[in-house]
């Protein structure tokens, strides 16, 4: 077994209220707002190290259901 480690910084923290809008299985934060917009409550969150790529992402728990990646609007935006 490979032993991997990695260093990284989450920019939230457990308990943030965030407002993020939901698209797929995605939530999306800094974007406009919609219809399908809401605040949410961080309440965990999740690394998920690639040893492949040495990338970290990071997940969340929203409100204590849901697992989402949460995306930057600019971010999107610029992918587009």
């Amino acid at each position: 077994m490979q032993a991997a480690g990695f260093v990284a910084r989450c920019p939230y923290e457990v308990g943030d209220k965030v407002n993020i809008t939901f698209q797929g299985g995605i939530g999306i934060v800094g974007g406009p707002v919609t219809a399908r917009s809401a605040e949410v409550t961080i309440t965990d969150i999740l690394a998920v190290h690639s040893v492949k790529r040495n990338q970290v992402t990071f997940m969340y728990e929203i409100n204590d259901t849901k697992v989402l990646k949460l995306v930057d609007w600019e971010v999107l935006k610029r992918e587009k």
